[in-house]
């Protein structure tokens, strides 16, 4: 938990830092998913161009276009598989919800926990995508699971974190636009950034302290990291 912690106080950190460059990302991501055809593409290059700022660079709206041309089907492929699991645990979780027996309530809560997990789990995906030096989607999904897998309470508390600050942004509304969405991505990055540290995978960038932000500003990139 206290990793999990750590990993969010930056998330913010870096998020202030460059406020105005992920309002204007996250518009952008909005604009296009109000299209429905974009919102899968529009969300993995999210994740790609929310990487660069985690790497102290400055991604522009056109690198998001590129992104959504580049990830096209490979995104509404991952879209896809979210939407039947998706359907499987709505599925699931009213039907032991309508049951009366004690451990229908008990299989209830497994359910939830799993769904939380799997959430994030997709966090993960295009961040282990694009540190993989050929990016494979299936490759990306089998490293974002053992990750979660290792490391379960790091990975609740993230999903608790996320499905809380998404669910107030929907009830303000204001959030959604300027926001939320480019937070959750660059929160993603710098989670699988925080879990390969701490499975010795030597990720990029170097972890940045308040202290030393001062003097050094954002870090820079480092070699990509290969992963089997």
């Amino acid at each position: 938990m206290i990793a999990a912690l750590r990993v969010l106080r930056r998330a913010f950190s870096e998020a202030w830092d460059a406020l105005v460059l992920l309002a204007v990302l996250n518009l952008a991501w909005l604009g296009l998913s109000l299209l429905v055809v974009f919102f899968p593409p529009a969300t993995a290059a999210l994740f790609e161009t929310t990487r660069e700022i985690a790497r102290g660079r400055s991604p522009t709206v056109r690198d998001l276009l590129r992104g959504v041309r580049r990830h096209f089907w490979r995104a509404w492929a991952w879209a896809l598989l979210n939407t039947v699991v998706g359907v499987i645990v709505v599925v699931n979780v009213a039907f032991y919800g309508s049951m009366v027996a004690a451990w229908a309530g008990l299989v209830q809560g497994v359910v939830v926990v799993l769904a939380v997990l799997w959430l994030v789990t997709q966090l993960l995906v295009w961040p282990y995508a694009f540190a993989q030096e050929h990016a494979g989607l299936r490759q990306a999904l089998r490293n974002a699971v053992l990750t979660v897998l290792a490391a379960p309470l790091f990975a609740l508390t993230i999903g608790v974190v996320v499905i809380a600050l998404v669910a107030v942004s929907v009830l303000l509304v204001a959030p959604i636009a300027v926001f939320t969405a480019a937070f959750i991505a660059l929160l993603g990055n710098l989670a699988l950034f925080d879990r390969l540290r701490a499975f010795g995978k030597s990720p990029e960038p170097a972890p940045i302290d308040d202290e030393d932000r001062a003097d050094t500003g954002a870090a820079g990139g480092a070699a990509r990291t290969r992963l089997s």
